[in-house]
């Protein structure tokens, strides 16, 4: 049902494409598409065969514009249901679930705002060795400072790290959340007088804990923050104080400007409504593509037939008997064939509607002629004219140029199946190349972890 009305559609598309366009129009009327479809079947009607082939690649393509359209609308109204967020709520998810990443959207009367947040899971409910504390504390020490020179002149945020390499201890943070948080972050941007700050490390490893206390001197930030900072900040704080509850409730303002929240949008959709329609184009032109290598596809068989046609009437015609009788036992011969394997070759298909004009009433060399512009194959012509002129002329040594002929075929087929197989060959040689390249990696990478 869906068939007939998609071919209904195709139909009057192409009512109204040939309506407005004229008999020179690619679209409709390509004159190498007819010349490919005259190739394939040259007893069919090739108007009606245009026809319906146009008719079949309209349906095609109308069916995944059909298809196109409709995914992306579907995804334009689920896009566009996702992205509100009701009275600045974010329902977290339940613990175990881990953390959800979102994009969110700012918006005040400065301006727009993209803030990547990662809204951690709900929570419910809630540890070395002397001797290598003492080489622990120096780098540890030297690492949380980060961009600060001392701990006596504090401007920048910390670098307070949970582990360092080497080391098997693990570490904790005590802040007094005031003027640095428990990530390391200065919490004031600017400060009147510099504060005296204690930062404590729980050090732990196991069973063993040990408080690592160190006084910090607070200065007013050396870079303050963008108002897309001061929003991110704002989301973490309230972040931390709402773990416990089921929905996060983002601020509705920011030094005294509203903000409006919304999810980003998924541009999904709309990429796919670009592509749907470049898809189709490609498809509709493409499929030319692959009617004209059909075409190819058919001189590469007439080219390998021609050899053992050409044998086969030197032989036939050599053993007594007429052109005409020996075309014709060729043909008997090829039928049987066609009962016994299905194959279809499209050289004796030729001389099959050679033998049909024939006894339609045209004469031998005229359907000879035919023959030869049909094929549309230099080889195939020479055959042909040289049918044509034992008709006309009636010579006596029509066997052995057939005879010579066949020679030539078969040394010309032999140099095709030498170059399709140097062309099968440079078809393996990119597998071959990524092949190499496999065994190398599996080999090397071995030999360079044992190195270092």
């Amino acid at each position: 049902m869906k068939k007939t009305r998609n071919k209904k559609l195709a139909e009057f598309i192409y009512r109204r494409l040939d309506s407005i366009s004229n008999n020179s129009s690619k679209v409709l009327y390509d004159s190498s598409v007819r010349e490919a479809l005259q190739t394939l079947d040259p007893t069919g009607d090739v108007n009606i065969r245009q026809k319906e082939y146009v008719i079949k690649k309209l349906s095609l393509c109308s069916m995944i514009m059909a298809g196109g359209l409709i995914v992306s609308a579907i995804l334009w109204i689920k896009d566009g249901t996702q992205t509100k967020i009701v009275e600045n709520c974010i329902e977290r998810n339940v613990y175990g679930d881990g953390e959800k990443d979102v994009t969110l959207i700012a918006e005040d009367s400065v301006g727009t705002y993209e803030i990547a947040l990662s809204v951690k899971e709900r929570l419910y409910n809630e540890s070395e060795l002397n001797m290598l504390l003492e080489r622990f504390l120096p780098l540890l020490e030297k690492t949380i400072l980060g961009e600060n020179a001392s701990f006596d002149n504090v401007s920048y945020n910390f670098k307070l790290v949970n582990c360092l390499e080497g080391f098997p201890f693990e570490v904790e943070w005590q802040t007094d959340g005031e003027y640095v948080d428990s990530e390391g972050k200065l919490m004031q941007n600017i400060l009147d007088t510099p504060k005296l700050v204690e930062i404590t490390a729980v050090i732990s490893c196991d069973t063993y804990e040990v408080h690592h206390e160190l006084s910090c001197m607070i200065y007013s930030k050396a870079i303050q923050p963008s108002q897309e900072e001061l929003i991110t900040e704002a989301l973490q704080k309230i972040q931390d104080e709402t773990r416990n509850e089921k929905f996060m409730t983002l601020p509705s303002e920011m030094n005294a400007e509203q903000i409006n929240w919304s999810y980003k949008k998924n541009s999904t959709g709309i990429l796919l409504l670009i592509a749907t329609p470049l898809l189709v184009l490609v498809i509709y032109f493409g499929t030319d593509k692959d009617l004209k290598k059909q075409v190819a596809d058919r001189e590469e068989q007439l080219k390998i037939d021609y050899p053992e046609i050409v044998s086969a009437l030197a032989l036939l015609i050599g053993a007594g008997m007429t052109v005409p009788n020996a075309w014709q036992r060729v043909v008997k011969d090829y039928q049987k064939r066609m009962q016994k394997t299905g194959r279809k070759r499209f050289a004796y298909e030729e001389m099959l509607l050679t033998v049909y004009e024939m006894e339609s009433g045209i004469t031998q060399t005229k359907a000879y002629e035919r023959f030869g512009r049909r094929c549309r194959a230099q080889s195939y012509n020479r055959l042909a004219a040289m049918l044509s002129q034992n008709v006309r002329k009636g010579a006596t040594n029509l066997a052995v140029l057939l005879r010579e002929e066949a020679v030539y075929a078969f040394e010309d087929r032999k140099h095709t199946a030498r170059r399709l197989g140097e062309k099968a060959g440079t078809k393996l040689l990119m597998p071959m190349m990524m092949l190499l390249c496999m065994i190398m990696v599996i080999i090397m990478i071995p030999a360079f972890q044992g190195y270092f």
